[in-house]
């Protein structure tokens, strides 16, 4: 019993592996008939109508970088279009319902990228097959990498935003041959996502894709009357890179506050001399880290740039001013400030908050005999006081003199530093 239903499921399979070889055959052989029926006489160079309309059904963005530094766009992108073509109509059966042929076969639109950022390097579409219907309509949605000119404005870097368009367009047959239609109005937006368990995306780029749009232009030549048709596929992206925030911003408003600190110092320290001229190192080192970037803007400098360069002004303008007083407090002198001087001096330390330094002049002088006159002062005759004191009452005006020079230009660096930021608020 067992050895007879062996024998009948063996004979069974083999009529199955018998019937579906002859389907198998059946089925190539009736394709081979709708290919050979439609592609006899079929030239691939001549036009399938007076008029053609290549309808594209959407674009589907599927990665994209801008790279400022060579002004091009880079889109990775899928295609589907559609045309019908007269010629390659057959009747269908319950086997053929449809049929892939190679773009190398059948007449295709030659669709090329006008802003092609590197002319017949590549292709813009590749050999994939396509869908070719009872009707005649014929389906291509091929992948596509889309390497297009857009000239980046690095002024608001690192927070620029630039506008870029990729053109499509016909190479050579006009309007009223080849009309390109649009379904759609917008691509589609299908960017890669990978999230860390917290919810962090790490596998999006350095840039933002903000918007998108799809737009059909006719565009009339002065040596041809026929309109010519193109696409223009815009998209808008922003750079976002939150590392930017602290390798970029934060050394800018770091050396910003050191400028500042310069004029804190005593006016006899030497020591503001060296933090001048670290600050200018510094400034010098930044300009020149952010030079492999930002050198290529083509037409405006970066305000952040802007912003360095009138820093590194500022602090080569109180390095200067530094140097001066400096030499003024430390440099002998024969005399003190003039007499007239002292009182409108007086009341400019009041305002300035350098009372410390207008109480030590103002001490030294009520100790002196007002019974002294100005030629035993300077000779050392009578009773005059020693030379040693009154040394000390002559550098400690110019001592004097240097803090309020100090004060003043630690107001106006904290007011043009306050007006920079303000200013360049928008690229901080």
């Amino acid at each position: 019993m067992f050895l007879k239903i062996v024998i009948f499921i063996c004979a069974f399979a083999l009529q199955l592996l018998v019937v579906d070889g002859y389907l198998l055959q059946d089925y190539i052989m009736k394709e081979q008939e709708v290919r050979n029926s439609i592609m006899r006489n079929y030239d691939k160079t001549t036009m399938p109508a007076k008029l053609t309309t290549v309808r594209l059904r959407r674009i589907t963005i599927k990665h994209f970088d801008m790279d400022e530094i060579s002004h091009t766009l880079a889109v990775d992108a899928w295609f589907i279009y559609e045309w019908t073509d007269p010629r390659l109509k057959f009747q269908p059966t319950l086997d053929v319902l449809k049929l892939s042929m190679s773009p190398n076969d059948i007449w295709m639109p030659d669709l090329k990228l006008y802003n092609d950022a590197h002319p017949g390097a590549v292709t813009l579409f590749d050999d994939t097959l396509t869908l070719v219907y009872p009707d005649g309509r014929v389906l291509h949605a091929p992948p596509a990498r889309l390497h297009t000119t857009c000239v980046a404005d690095l002024t608001l870097w690192p927070h620029d935003q630039h506008n870029c368009s990729i053109v499509l367009g016909s190479w050579v047959h006009h309007g009223h041959t080849i009309d390109l239609r649009l379904l759609e109005n917008k691509p589609k937006v299908d960017l890669s996502q990978q999230q860390t368990p917290e919810g962090k995306n790490i596998s999006r780029g350095e840039w933002e894709l903000v918007m998108t749009s799809l737009i059909r232009k006719e565009n009339s030549y002065e040596c041809c009357p026929e309109p010519y048709v193109s696409v223009w596929l815009t998209l808008v992206v922003v750079r976002d890179a939150p590392a930017f925030n602290w390798t970029v911003k934060v050394p800018v408003v770091g050396l910003s506050v050191l400028s500042i600190l310069l004029f804190l110092l005593p006016p006899a320290a030497g020591e503001k001399l060296i933090l001048g001229g670290l600050c200018l190192l510094m400034d010098l080192v930044y300009i020149e880290t952010v030079t492999t970037t930002v050198a290529h803007s083509p037409s405006h400098t970066p305000l952040i740039i802007q912003l360095v360069c009138q820093q590194f002004v500022l602090v080569l303008v109180s390095v200067i001013i530094g140097c001066i007083v400096y030499r003024m407090v430390h440099e002998p002198h024969i005399g003190g400030l003039p007499t007239i001087l002292h009182r409108p001096l007086s009341k400019m330390a009041t305002l300035l908050c350098l009372k410390g330094y207008n109480n030590l002049v103002s001490g030294f002088r009520r100790t002196l005999p007002r019974s002294l006159k100005s030629e035993e002062l300077e000779l050392g005759n009578g009773n005059a006081i020693p030379h040693s004191v009154n040394d000390s009452m002559i550098r400690n005006e110019w001592l004097f003199l240097g803090a309020l020079i100090d004060r003043i230009c630690l107001i106006l660096c904290f007011t043009i530093c306050l007006l920079n930021f303000i200013r360049f608020h928008n690229v901080l």
